[in-house]
């Protein structure tokens, strides 16, 4: 087998809570860039990797950070290493693809569109041995897959989606003062009388706290026995992600906006956080995520990926170390998935079907005027 081509699908995304609410971010202390998003990121678009074989196989892939400028990464660069080759030689693919772009990459933008093309590599294995993903990265190490909901409506995740277990994407930090600690506690406080006693209650900062802010922020919330505070600082002060935990008496995770086994090692081996959250679109693909998640069970931390999508659902399925996915809350948005049959949660679980591949196809109502939603 060999890829005949390799294409990208530039799509705009649709207006979600995402961009267009207040939500606390790393422009936050901005007055011009406060309200949204959007403001200062520009629209957001999903950029779908789609790779052929000459065995009439296709796989896809998504490119994490919704930036556009990825499909040129590809077009003009990465596809070289792509073309021509056995999808199943996905390893070599992805070290030629890592040294290659050295020059501009390491990070960011290359290794995000290197992993859109490794997930659309894993996509077409899974196709051609007539085998779901998770099957040929580990099989499967749990019936199905426990799943907390992100989003800002803890009343509407609670009664009409079942989930007991709630994360809030938090809309204030420091610039808001006290007035905006006050109305974050009183969010966190419907989100506990939503959950009740059982359910867990977990923070979403956004790279948007500080120190100092963090642990106050904290001791207000410790009777709502928070389970988790999400990235409360910029990804590379990983000093003070350590300063932070070493005096909270909650968990610190982090992770979404690293890249890489690399980028994970000094987060990992300074225990900075209780769990890693990296994102198969962005941090390599399936491939460089079995390598982290091996590399943090040595230090005996827990993987839990941060977005949505068969992918994600995938490797945590085949990863002992792995107890629960991430559910984004697209689906209020009034668009549709760029990739139908992706795994909806059900009463806060996913399960996975035997379908080849991650089982999701291409959605031609995207391509008919529908507004796509964002997957992470």
């Amino acid at each position: 087998m060999k890829v005949t081509d390799v294409k990208t699908i530039v799509v705009p995304m649709a207006n979600s809570f995402l961009t267009d609410s207040v939500i606390a971010n790393p422009m936050s202390g901005y007055a011009e860039y406060k309200t949204r998003r959007s403001s200062w990121f520009g629209e957001m678009a999903s950029v779908l990797v789609e790779i052929s074989t000459d065995e009439g196989i296709k796989g896809y892939g998504f490119v994490g950070g919704g930036k556009a400028a990825s499909a040129s990464v590809i077009a003009n660069h990465l596809k070289t290493f792509v073309l021509n080759r056995n999808p199943f030689d996905v390893e070599l693919i992805w070290e030629q693809m890592y040294r290659a772009s050295q020059m501009y990459g390491r990070r960011g933008l290359a290794i995000e569109a290197m992993s859109g093309i490794d997930l659309a590599l894993w996509d077409i294995m899974g196709k051609a041995t007539n085998l779901p993903v998770y099957r040929l990265i580990g099989g499967q190490t749990k019936d199905r897959i426990k799943a907390y909901v992100t989003g800002i409506d803890p009343v509407r995740h609670k009664q009409s989606q079942g989930f007991a277990d709630i994360k809030i994407a938090m809309p204030y930090g420091p610039a808001d003062g006290e007035e905006g600690m006050r109305k974050n506690e009183d969010i966190v406080r419907q989100a506990r009388d939503m959950v009740g006693p059982n359910g867990n209650v977990m923070l979403d900062c956004y790279m948007a706290w500080n120190v100092p802010y963090t642990l106050e922020m904290e001791r207000r919330l410790r009777d709502y026995k928070i389970k988790w505070i999400e990235e409360p600082v910029l990804p590379d002060m990983v000093d003070s992600y350590l300063r932070i935990r070493d005096k909270v008496q909650c968990m610190i995770t982090g992770g979404e906006h690293e890249y890489t086994r690399f980028g994970f090692k000094e987060l990992i081996e300074k225990q900075a956080v209780d769990i890693i959250q990296p994102d198969i679109y962005r941090a390599g693909g399936i491939s460089e995520l079995k390598k982290i998640a091996a590399l943090a069970s040595v230090h005996d931390i827990a993987i839990i990926p941060h977005g949505i999508g068969a992918p994600s659902y995938h490797f945590v399925m085949s990863t002992v170390t792995s107890p629960m996915a991430e559910f984004v809350d697209v689906f209020a948005q009034g668009g549709e998935l760029i990739l139908k049959g992706e795994p909806i949660p059900v009463d806060g679980y996913i399960t996975l079907t035997d379908e080849p591949g991650f089982g999701y196809a291409l959605n031609e109502n995207v391509f008919n005027g529908v507004r796509p939603v964002p997957i992470w």
